[in-house]
């Protein structure tokens, strides 16, 4: 599936809108892959609307996107559709490890699989299956790196209330009194006096993660299909990729050192495994503001070269026409 003339693409959601919570991440990989051929070349569509969206454009190459986890979700037909005008089928699924055991469902359909999980990878039974992080969208999370002290939080947090992340951010909070500490999402306790339990846009999201001096970046630690294997999560969320685009330093829990591959530790990243470290980092940011300052110029150009959509599209279509 070479970048030509002909090449026509379809971006969809495997669930549809009315229970998926990461419909926007179709509109960034629509983005990207316009940046690769151009806007005429591709689409997208809500699942509900993909048979008559993939009749009338009859594109080369439909990638379906997300979790395979509604029983409901028309996928069945979504491929036969695809085959009717001749196109490949690609499922991009971005729910793994923690829906893993829905696997043969997508090994059923596609043509190609792309999985969010590099520790997934081996345990497909497809034979035609690649490893592909999420990304970050220049559109929705890129802002100027701004000069440390116009920020007006001393940590971000952005993200649900999984109880690892609670866990870790009770143990955190006797040292983070005093400190502007702001923490948005869904299901946090009452007893996290910092935290709200309020959902904001991508694009407040980014503009709120701008304003801080450190973002935190705590993975998710909870299945909701993956008794089979059991499989630990290894690759990092997109929200690494977005903070570090919005120009903004990170403190990275370190559950697994494959973060390494994309971003480096102490140039463009910080790990840590101790809560105390924490607001050590925070201290070490008003003592050192030009470093962390470059920590995250250096993290955003790092991004920028290689961790947008355009850069997963490209992937995409490469593998396509392998």
């Amino acid at each position: 599936m070479r970048p030509t003339a002909s090449a026509k693409v379809l971006v969809t959601s495997l669930s549809p809108d009315a229970v998926n919570h990461n419909a926007a991440i179709r509109a960034y990989l629509r983005d990207g892959f316009a940046e690769v051929l151009d806007a005429g070349a591709v689409r997208d569509s809500p699942l509900e609307l993909a048979e008559e969206a993939i009749a009338g454009f009859r594109p080369s190459l439909v990638v379906g996107l997300g979790s395979v986890a509604v029983e409901a979700a028309p996928l069945r037909s979504l491929a036969r559709s695809a085959r009717r005008v001749g196109a490949r089928l690609a499922f991009w699924l971005h729910d793994d490890p923690y829906e893993f055991d829905y696997a043969p469902r997508a090994e059923a359909l596609a043509d190609h699989l792309f999985t969010n999980d590099r520790w997934a990878l081996p345990h497909y039974r497809h034979p035609s299956v690649s490893h592909l992080p999420l990304a970050a969208c220049r559109r929705t999370h890129l802002r100027p790196v701004r000069p440390m002290a116009e920020r007006t939080l001393d940590l971000f947090f952005c993200g649900a209330a999984f109880p690892n992340r609670i866990a870790l951010l009770e143990r955190a909070q006797p040292s983070l009194s005093g400190h502007r500490v702001e923490v948005f999402g869904a299901g946090w306790p009452a007893s996290l006096a910092f935290a709200e339990n309020t959902r904001l846009s991508a694009a407040a999201m980014a503009d709120r993660t701008s304003a801080a001096r450190l973002v935190l970046a705590v993975g998710r630690d909870l299945d909701i299909a993956n008794r089979r294997y059991r499989l630990p999560a290894s690759t990092p969320g997109p929200r690494v990729f977005e903070a570090a685009l919005a120009g903004t330093p990170q403190l990275c829990f370190t559950a697994g050192l494959e973060i390494l591959d994309y971003l480096d530790e102490g140039r463009e990243i910080l790990l840590f495994d101790d809560v105390q470290e924490i607001a050590e980092a925070i201290a070490r940011s008003h003592r050192e503001p030009a470093a962390f300052l470059a920590m995250a110029e250096r993290a955003r150009a790092r991004v920028l070269d290689a961790h947008t959509y355009r850069h997963r599209a490209e992937t995409i279509l490469a593998a396509m026409a392998a």
